[in-house]
Parts: C-alpha cells; sequence; structure tokens
C-alpha cells in the first residue's frame, strides 16, 4: 500500500484475466475449508500468539532496505522499519522458545545478519523483476533465517 493506504502494487495488463476462475475459486475454497486453514490480517505478533511446539511459521516481511535510496518498507501505512524488525526477531525469539520451526527471508544486510547471527543463514540469489529503474531488476542476495 502506499500512504494513502491504496494499492500500489502492478497488475498487469491481461486480455482475459482468470482471476474470476470458478472452478479453481471453489476448489481452493474447499481445501481451505477441509485443511482448517485461517487466513487472519492482523499483526504478525497475535498471528503465531498461539503457535505450538513442532508448528511451521514462516514469515515474509518487508525487506531491509539494501541502500538509504532503496527504502521501499511501506506496505502499510504504518511501515516496516528497524524497530519493526526488532519487534519481529522478538517474535521468532519467543516462537524458537516454543519449539516452534521458524523461517524467515529477508534482504541480505548487515543489519539482518548481526540481528539474527544466532541463527542460521543461507544466502540466496533472487530474481526481482520490479525496480523504478529497469537496470536494477535481475537478481538481488536474500537472506533465509531458521532455527532448524
Amino acid at each position: 500500500m502506499n500512504s494513502k493506504g491504496q494499492f500500489n502494487a502492478p497488475f498487469g495488463r491481461y486480455k482475459n484475466p482468470t482471476i474470476a476462475d470458478e472452478t479453481v475459486l471453489r476448489t481452493v475454497s474447499a481445501y481451505l475449508n477441509l485443511a482448517n486453514v485461517r487466513i487472519a490480517q492482523t499483526d504478525f505478533a497475535t498471528t503465531v500468539a498461539d503457535a505450538d511446539q513442532n508448528d511451521f511459521i514462516y514469515f515474509d516481511p518487508p525487506y531491509d532496505p539494501v541502500s538509504t535510496t532503496a527504502s521501499f518498507t511501506s506496505y502499510d501505512r504504518s511501515g516496516f522499519d528497524r524497530t519493526e524488525q526488532q519487534r519481529l526477531k522478538s517474535v521468532v525469539d519467543q516462537l524458537s522458545a516454543r519449539g516452534c520451526k521458524v523461517l524467515l527471508s529477508n534482504a541480505h544486510t548487515e543489519f539482518i545478519q548481526d540481528l539474527y547471527q544466532d541463527y542460521k543463514q543461507v544466502r540466496v540469489r533472487a530474481s526481482r523483476a520490479i525496480n523504478s529503474k529497469a537496470t536494477k531488476r535481475g537478481k538481488v542476495d536474500e537472506i533465509l533465517v531458521m532455527n532448524y
């Protein structure tokens, strides 16, 4: 979202989009109901408050900026700055202490590496097709942080 709370991700130009494919939507609905999946729109800490031992949790937060000019952290009006990154790390610590399995992805920055220094870290190359500068699109370094 942008600062006005409006959707700001590109959606493409499709002549015949299949977003409203009735068969797919009914199939997915049936699966979600049978699998007892819960979809929530709430704070990440609230979402995982009841997680139990051996639950698997994957976090994909807004990434830490890789430079001072690459500071896209505003997925919502309140933003997701380094204070929020630290709060997320605290939640990861709590989940780990409870015996949950946690995987987190983020930008491969010194801040994130230091923040999660007590966890297993794997550097990966990920393709990015969205950037305000076309020359900056392509492979970027990301980090996977895990407690298992």
